[in-house]
């Protein structure tokens, strides 16, 4: 850019704006700003320097002889100057900031639930991050920037916020859907200002355009205003473009307090309610609680829950699609359910770890519609079979199943049964990682050279050392991922932070 010098601190910056600029599409209507006026047709500007045909003199032709030459006729060009970014139209520059902070590769999108354009990207407000680095590159940028209402409406709120950054955000935003981000900690609750008042209110007026919200609250008062104020009045609430609620709730003094706040959001009118995690230690009874919030919703996630809890939920939720938990404890259940839970609609299970046997969960549940199953165990002998057994009885069509075995007792003999079995290898996208002691270093090709053969052209078998194991399979659709708690919130900063991990090792960066 003429005139501009930007340190090498910030070659990431610009390396970012190519690819956005290489991979921006059509503006979306939220990020449209008034272009300047068109100038007025070239032809008209020669129009107005012709003399009037009225004071012309004619002149007499006289013939000139033409080269017979067969050359190219060359054009002499004045001097141009090179174009930049900035000869950009505004609407396409915008387009390009908003590519810059929120646009994912195909391949880092969410695989849980593929209907979702990825994760939600919230951004802490700091000078050396989008979008107040765009006002700070030159005046053009930061004109188009604060033009740009879809840019300001993804915000992250910490302990040490300030009150009138927020304001401005939230007003720059101007009537833009709200996807918000608020982790607050006691200490807030107890200092002597009133920020926290003040900010709880500010984000209630805008409660219309909320459309993505997280809220980790410093006392069991202020999450109870949150739920009053979201749903004043059964059947009522303000919040009529909400589609994702995340709640994290940890209040070890008030043993009640889980149950009351799910049985008020069982209240919320609105179908857009769609995804909702809840973010606790503490499972609620969910047999005893008002099946109305259930009724539209496709996705929940869970910090962690039992068998039996999951069991009981998947029941009490029929019309369940996707399911991320991050820790799963599956340990026996002291009286075994007497007939199967039918998750006639869940498509998606993806569990980060299970504590114990994951015998506990397949022998009632039934899933006929499963499509994606992913997860890590400790457990090994006789997990084959019983996994077997819950696909057989579910009768469902899976589309990926990916597992990450971290315990000796899944070795080669537990591979074998797994593999040798057409139930397993009728499945298009297949991958194990197996402890990389549980088995010899040339296992992983034999049985793979053994047992794949339907899928030769993309089958796998190779050490992953930073994972300590063996990875084998077959097929391109691998979803042994591992979320975050804050899932699917991506919490962008200045310094780059993984979206997720597999196993031992970190996924792609994200920054701000």
């Amino acid at each position: 850019m003429r005139g501009l010098t930007i340190p090498s601190t910030n070659a990431s910056f610009l390396s970012k704006i190519k690819v956005a600029l290489s991979r921006s599409k059509a503006p979306k209507a939220g990020a449209i700003i008034p272009a300047r006026p068109i100038d007025p047709p070239i032809e008209s500007a020669i129009d107005a320097l012709q003399p009037s045909r009225s004071d012309t003199t004619p002149v007499e032709c006289v013939p000139t002889a033409i080269s017979d030459s067969t050359g190219p006729l060359l054009l002499q060009a004045g001097p141009q100057l090179p174009l930049t970014i900035n000869d950009l139209p505004p609407e396409i520059l915008a387009e390009i900031f908003h590519a810059y902070m929120f646009w994912e590769d195909d391949s880092e999108s969410d695989l849980i639930n593929p209907e979702l354009e990825g994760m939600i990207s919230v951004f802490v407000p700091n000078p050396r991050s989008a979008p107040l680095l765009f006002c700070g590159v030159c005046g053009h940028w930061r004109d188009v920037a604060i033009s740009t209402p879809d840019l300001w409406s993804s915000i992250a709120i910490y302990d040490d916020f300030n009150l009138e950054t927020v304001r401005l955000w939230l007003k720059r935003s101007q009537d833009h859907p709200l996807s918000l981000f608020v982790s607050l900690d006691i200490d807030v609750a107890l200092s002597s200002t009133d920020k926290l008042p003040h900010l709880l209110e500010l984000l209630f007026t805008n409660m219309p355009r909320w459309r993505h919200v997280s809220f980790c609250l410093p006392t069991a008062k202020d999450t109870q205003q949150l739920l009053f104020r979201l749903i004043p009045e059964e059947g009522i609430s303000p919040a009529v473009q909400l589609q994702h609620l995340y709640l994290s709730v940890e209040y070890h003094d008030l043993p009640n307090f889980y149950s009351e706040a799910l049985a008020r959001l069982s209240l919320f009118p609105h179908s857009t309610l769609q995804r909702f995690t809840w973010g606790s230690y503490r499972m609620p009874d969910f047999p005893h609680i008002s099946k109305s919030l259930w009724l539209n919703l496709q996705q929940i996630s869970f910090i962690t829950t039992k068998a039996r809890t999951l069991i009981s939920f998947l029941k009490a939720c029929a019309n369940i699609r996707f399911v991320n938990i991050q820790c799963l404890h599956a340990y026996a259940f002291v009286d075994s359910p007497t007939t199967h839970t039918v998750a006639q609609n869940l498509q998606a299970l993806n569990i980060g770890s299970i504590e114990g046997n994951i015998t506990d969960l397949c022998s009632f549940l039934v899933a006929p519609r499963l499509k994606r199953l992913s997860f890590a165990l400790r457990g090994g002998h006789g997990q084959s079979a019983r996994l077997r057994e819950f696909l057989e009885r579910s009768a469902c069509t899976l589309e990926s199943l990916c597992l990450i075995c971290t315990s000796l007792d899944f070795d080669e003999a537990e591979t074998k049964t797994m593999l040798y079995s057409s139930t397993f290898t009728a499945i298009p996208n297949f991958s194990l990682r197996l402890a990389e002691k549980a088995c010899s270093a040339s296992f992983p090709q034999a049985i793979i050279a053994e047992t794949a053969e339907r899928w030769k052209a993309t089958a796998y078998a190779y050490h992953e050392p930073k994972n300590f194991s063996y990875h084998l399979g077959w097929g391109t659709l691998d979803i042994a991922r591992s979320y975050g708690v804050h899932y699917p919130f991506l919490v962008k900063q200045p310094q780059p932070a993984p979206k997720w991990s597999v196993a031992l090792t970190d996924g792609p960066l994200a920054s701000a």
